[in-house]
C-alpha cells in the first residue's frame, strides 16, 4: 500500500493545454500520455502526447523498424517511417499502408499514425498543429481549418491505486456520468459502475474535471479510501 509514502505532487500538461496537478501520499512517478481528436483535410486523426521514450515505444508497438525521413519542425524534429496496420484484414490478412509520424521535441513528443499517406502529408499535417514544449508536457493547439474534436484526455498510472484517465467536465464529457447520484467526496462526486466483462470501474467527477478509475484488480476495495487521500485539480 502507498499510506506509508510522503506526500507527492506532480503537475502534467494536456496535449489541449489543461495542467492538472495531482498530489498525495502515492507513487506519481510514472509519466502521463494524453490524447486528442483532430479533423484536418477531411479526417479524423488521433494524436498522442508524451515523452519522448512515450513516442519510441509507440512506434516499436506498432511496427517500425526505422525512420525513413526526419524534418526540422517547429524547433522539433519531425521522423516518419512505415509500420503494419493494426486493422488487417483477418480472413485475407491485407492491411493497410500507414504511416507513422514522431515530432520530437527536447523532452516530449507528439506522434500519430497516417493511411495510405507520404512524408508530405505528415508535414502538411503537422503544420495544422501549433506545437509548444514545457517542462510538464506538450501541447497541439490547432490552426487553419484544422479543429480538435473534443477536450483532450491524459492518462496517469498510479502504482497501488490503477489507471486515472482525466478530461475536463464539459456538457459533453458529463453524458459519461451515470443517471443515479455519487458519494459526497472532497471537491465533487464519486460514482462506481461496472463495465460487463471487464468489471468495475470509477467515475470522480470534480469542478472542472472528470476523472475516470481503472483501479488495480485487487484494490477495488480500497478505492474510495485511495481517492479520498489524492488530490486532483486544474492548474490555472
Amino acid at each position: 500500500m502507498s499510506a506509508h509514502l510522503p506526500d507527492a505532487e506532480v503537475t502534467h500538461r494536456s496535449l489541449d493545454g489543461v495542467r492538472i496537478r495531482i498530489a498525495g501520499p502515492h507513487d506519481l512517478r510514472r509519466p502521463c500520455t494524453s490524447v486528442a481528436r483532430v479533423a484536418a483535410g477531411g479526417r479524423l486523426h488521433e494524436i498522442s502526447g508524451g515523452t519522448r521514450a512515450d513516442a519510441l515505444a509507440w512506434a516499436e508497438d506498432v511496427g517500425v523498424e526505422g525512420f525513413d525521413q526526419e524534418f526540422g519542425v517547429q524547433g522539433g524534429r519531425l521522423r516518419v517511417g512505415r509500420a503494419r496496420s493494426r486493422d488487417a484484414d483477418t480472413d485475407t490478412g491485407v492491411a493497410d499502408p500507414m504511416l507513422a509520424a514522431v515530432w520530437e521535441g527536447r523532452r516530449h513528443a507528439v506522434f500519430t499514425h497516417l493511411y495510405h499517406a507520404r512524408p508530405a502529408d505528415a508535414v502538411a499535417f503537422f503544420a495544422a498543429l501549433r506545437l509548444a514544449e514545457h517542462e510538464d508536457g506538450v501541447t497541439a493547439e490547432t490552426r487553419g481549418r484544422a479543429r480538435r474534436t473534443g477536450p483532450a484526455e491524459a492518462a496517469k498510472e498510479i502504482p497501488g491505486l490503477g489507471l486515472l484517465e482525466i478530461t475536463a467536465l464539459t456538457a459533453r464529457t458529463r453524458g459519461r456520468l451515470p443517471s443515479w447520484r455519487g458519494a459526497p467526496v472532497a471537491g465533487g462526486e464519486l460514482f462506481r459502475d461496472t463495465v460487463e466483462g471487464q468489471g468495475p470501474y470509477f467515475l470522480l467527477a470534480l469542478d472542472s474535471l472528470l476523472v475516470t478509475v481503472l483501479p488495480e484488480e485487487d484494490r477495488v476495495r480500497e478505492v474510495p479510501a485511495l481517492l479520498a487521500r489524492l488530490a486532483v485539480e486544474v492548474v490555472r
